[in-house]
């Protein structure tokens, strides 16, 4: 089975979703774009654009030689005592909305996203749990979320007990989501997690925003790849405008490619036309006339070099797969 572990739900409330998206979030350009590049009509963020978000994802992944694909959710910002802090938070998808698209739509499989400091923390990761969560994901730098704090260990100690894996965005930079506090965007802190005995997946391959300035992280990851057998990377949004320069580097790393998992970071867009020096012009445009956005992102990846075991070691490490495939 070939899964896609690294597709985002969004949504702003449509028929009653309890999606949320803050007006400043819809300002950033990035979310204007990314609503130009799909199309998304003024009556459809009136009336049905949840929905339509939801139903689009599944078609893809019907029409791409994938078999799943992981739907992550959103959490907002929570202040100290545990309240949802509207001001600092961009966007919410909420666990109840990725447990019903993916009833609805059998291709893909529920990746909420649960932030651990909230009063009700771990009540609604039994729920999740419960539910069948294939995962929980985290954006510490956007969503306010310290892996490494002290109070977090009987919520990790509970993702451990349920074999929840969680996919964290760690490693340097982000660009869809503003940043509220980027240090915590530190490969370090994922050691607590790790040491605490659950599975951690960190996304992107930990690799920085090109011209940033964060330190290249990916010694460390090496390091803590051999030391820790339950760690993984994916290898999503390494074709986007703002990471491609790293997705030839860490194809050819085999260290890094045994531990990768397969991720698109749909709807950020993949773009082959970055490689035609390397790849020849003929091959890019091949690529890139691809329609569908995360067949285009599994060949190029193939082209590259990563292995086909990429896109189905994650039969290995999601939770509660059979719960979904079995339907």
């Amino acid at each position: 089975m070939k899964i896609d572990i690294h597709v985002h739900l969004a949504g702003v409330g449509t028929q009653g979703s309890g999606c949320w998206a803050s007006p400043a979030f819809q300002r950033r350009i990035t979310f204007r774009l990314l609503r130009r590049l799909h199309g998304i009509t003024d009556e459809q963020m009136r009336t049905s654009v949840d929905q339509d978000w939801a139903a689009s994802i599944a078609c893809l992944v019907r029409q791409s030689s994938l078999d799943r694909a992981v739907v992550l959710g959103f959490d907002g910002v929570y202040d100290e005592r545990g309240a949802l802090d509207r001001r600092r938070s961009q966007l919410i998808v909420p666990p109840e909305w990725v447990f019903e698209v993916c009833r609805r739509h059998g291709e893909l499989l529920p990746g909420p996203s649960l932030h651990p400091r909230r009063a009700d923390a771990l009540e609604r990761l039994e729920e999740c749990i419960e539910r069948g969560a294939v995962l929980l994901k985290w954006l510490p730098s956007a969503q306010v979320i310290d892996p490494a704090h002290p109070d977090l260990a009987p919520f990790y100690r509970r993702m451990a007990e349920a074999r929840l894996p969680l996919l964290v965005h760690s490693g340097g930079g982000e660009e869809t989501f503003a940043e509220v506090a980027p240090a915590l965007s530190d490969l370090r802190l994922l050691r607590a997690p790790l040491e605490a005995g659950v599975t951690v997946i960190c996304a992107h391959s930990a690799t920085r925003v090109l011209f940033r300035r964060e330190p290249d992280q990916t010694p460390l990851l090496r390091e803590m790849l051999a030391r820790y057998p339950h760690l993984w990377v994916d290898n999503s949004g390494l074709a986007n405008p703002s990471r491609f320069a790293h997705l030839p580097r860490l194809a050819a790393d085999p260290v890094i490619t045994e531990r990768t998992l397969h991720g698109s970071d749909y709807p950020v867009p993949v773009g082959a036309l970055f490689y035609a020096r390397r790849l020849g012009a003929q091959c890019a445009w091949a690529l890139q006339r691809e329609p569908n956005p995360l067949e285009r992102d599994v060949r190029l990846k193939r082209v590259f070099g990563y292995p086909e075991a990429a896109l189905t070691r994650a039969t290995r490490v999601l939770a509660h797969l059979n719960a979904w495939t079995d339907r």
